[in-house]
Order: C-alpha cells, then sequence, then structure tokens
C-alpha cells in the first residue's frame, strides 16, 4: 500500500512537470535571495540570522561568477556586519523537473525496501530521500567575503570566588579586532527547479582572515588574558532564485 501511494504521488507530479517543461541550461543568470544562519565551529556561541541576495553569471553551462551581499543584525554578540561575497562556480547541468521527479520517487522506492521499510518513521524516510533524491543541480563555489563589521566590541563584567574564598574580579565576552573583514569561503549550492523558480539550500565553510572576532577573558589572578581569535565559521543559507 505504501510503495502503490509514493507511485501515484511520483506520478502526479511527473503529469505536471511535464505540462512546464523548459530547458534549463538555456538560462545564464540566476537571482536569489533567502535567509540562513551562521555559527563558529568550535566555540560555545549559537547561530546568527544570515539576510543575503546573490547574483549569478554563467560563462558556460559549468562555470560561473556569484556576487553577493549579506548582513547580519549580530555575529558573535557583536552587532552589525555586511558582505559582498564574490565566488567562482562549477555546477552539474541542469536535469529536467520531471526526470528528477521520477529518478528522486524510484530511489526512494529502493532505499526504503532495502534499508527503512519497516521503520516506524516511514513516511518521514521517504521524504528525506525523495528531496535529497529529486535535487535538479549541484554547484561548488570558492571565493572572497570583503566585508565591514561595524558593532563593537561586547565585553562582560563579572566575579567569582576562589576555593580560598578570595574574590575575584573578571571581563569576558568577544572582543571586536577591527572593523575591515574578509573571509574565505567554500561552499555548495543545491537546487530544485519548479520552471523557472529554484529553491536553494547552501551550506558553507569560511575562514575568517582578518580575525575580526576575539573570544577575551582576563581576571585578576592571570597575568596575560586570553584573547584567541575565533576563524572557522559555518553558514546554511535557504532561499528562492529565479532563472532569466
Amino acid at each position: 500500500m505504501k510503495k502503490f501511494i509514493i507511485l501515484i504521488l511520483v506520478s502526479f507530479i511527473t503529469i505536471l512537470a511535464q505540462a512546464q517543461r523548459i530547458n534549463p541550461d538555456n538560462f545564464t543568470r540566476e537571482l536569489s535571495g533567502g535567509v540562513g544562519f551562521s555559527t563558529p565551529f568550535s566555540d560555545s556561541y549559537g547561530a546568527d540570522a544570515v539576510y543575503w541576495m546573490n547574483y549569478s553569471h554563467y560563462l558556460g553551462r559549468h562555470t560561473g561568477i556569484r556576487f553577493g551581499a549579506q548582513y547580519m543584525p549580530e555575529n558573535m554578540d557583536v552587532d552589525g556586519f555586511v558582505g559582498l561575497p564574490v565566488a567562482l562556480s562549477l555546477r552539474t547541468g541542469m536535469r529536467q523537473t520531471s526526470d528528477a521527479y521520477v529518478y528522486g520517487g524510484l530511489l526512494a522506492l529502493d532505499l526504503l525496501d532495502a534499508f527503512i521499510w519497516d521503520d516506524g518513521n516511514f513516511f518521514a524516510n521517504a521524504l528525506a530521500v525523495f528531496l535529497l533524491s529529486m535535487v535538479n543541480r549541484a554547484e561548488f563555489f570558492v571565493g572572497l567575503t570583503p566585508g565591514y563589521v561595524y558593532g563593537d566590541t561586547h565585553l562582560h563584567q563579572g566575579y567569582y570566588w576562589d576555593l580560598d574564598g578570595n574574590k575575584y574580579y573578571e571581563t569576558y565576552g568577544m572582543r571586536k579586532n577591527g572593523s575591515l573583514y574578509c573571509s574565505a569561503d567554500a561552499g555548495l549550492n543545491f537546487s530544485w527547479r519548479i520552471w523557472r523558480f529554484t529553491l536553494n539550500m547552501t551550506p558553507t565553510v569560511h575562514y575568517n582572515v582578518t580575525g575580526n572576532y576575539h573570544r577575551y577573558s582576563a581576571n585578576e589572578a592571570t597575568i596575560h588574558p586570553q584573547d584567541a581569535p575565533v576563524r572557522w565559521f559555518f553558514s546554511m543559507n535557504f532561499g528562492l532564485g529565479y532563472l532569466f
């Protein structure tokens, strides 16, 4: 019964996709935008919101260049960041939407039948496999993000007691180390196409070359404060694009 339901859904979506079949490789430009989050790899800080826009121009079927803008209301407790990422990209050809749906549905059936058919989370597993399998295009990119950090250093004042009952005052938090920003970036973009529109998911790794964010800690019991840059970040962006 479960296999029959999936086959019916795949067939229905395929019929709709065939009715609006276009050749996506004829489009050399894409304008996209959305929201996401950024978080450091090895720090206790949580994730911060990212708002972004991106323009891609492809010089051929597989190579292109990406320009963009991004804004973060807060990053690592420091208010305000703007960046202008630029990157070179290498992408696969775009599968037709109906082909991707059919392939995704059939692969989902095979994997579910082989591994997780009796799992209690059948429909959740089926949906996850189906979505990953029907990606229309994958793209790899590397580039730089020049930017500007316009917030101020965000330090806290506090105190603690040691085992002998002595009270020590301390200063801790995130220290801003300069306003001019630059990061080296590498990431992947996965897109699902619906006519001229694309749904995008973009995981990216960033290395902060300029070391703008320093984790700072100093107290009366230490001679030298801890003042180490936080350089490695991970971001995940989600958005909507338009091909033209």
